[in-house]
C-alpha cells in the first residue's frame, strides 16, 4: 500500500501529482493506493478573496480527473471510499491492476 496526501494542493497540482503517482505505483507493482484529499471542511478559502476556493473541492475533482483520464483508468480495477482509520470521506482507495498480468 502506498499513500499520497493532496492537502493544500491546487486542482492542477493535485491532478499532476496523482497522475504521476498512479503511473509510478503501477510501474512498481503497487496494487493499492490511499489518496488523501481532505474533506474540505476546514477550508476557509471561500472567505479569503486572495485564495482559490478550488482547494476545498479536491475530494470531488481528483476522482473525476482520474475517471476521465484513459491513460490512468486502464491501470485501475476500482476506486472505493476509504475506511474511517484511513481518512474516511476525506480519502479514497485506488486498486491497481497487477503489472505482471497487464495486457494493453
Amino acid at each position: 500500500i502506498k499513500k499520497i496526501d493532496l492537502h493544500g494542493y491546487t486542482i492542477e497540482e493535485a491532478n499532476k501529482a496523482i497522475e504521476q503517482f498512479i503511473q509510478k505505483c503501477f510501474d512498481e507493482n503497487v496494487t493499492k493506493i490511499i489518496v488523501i484529499t481532505g474533506k474540505g471542511l476546514r477550508s476557509k478559502n471561500v472567505e479569503n478573496p486572495y485564495l482559490s476556493k478550488d482547494l476545498s473541492i479536491l475530494k470531488y475533482s481528483v476522482p473525476e480527473f482520474i475517471e476521465k483520464n484513459k491513460s490512468l483508468t486502464r491501470f485501475i480495477i476500482e476506486t472505493t471510499d476509504a475506511k474511517i482509520e484511513d481518512g474516511g470521506s476525506g480519502a479514497f482507495y485506488i486498486y491497481l491492476k497487477n503489472k505482471n498480468k497487464f495486457k494493453e
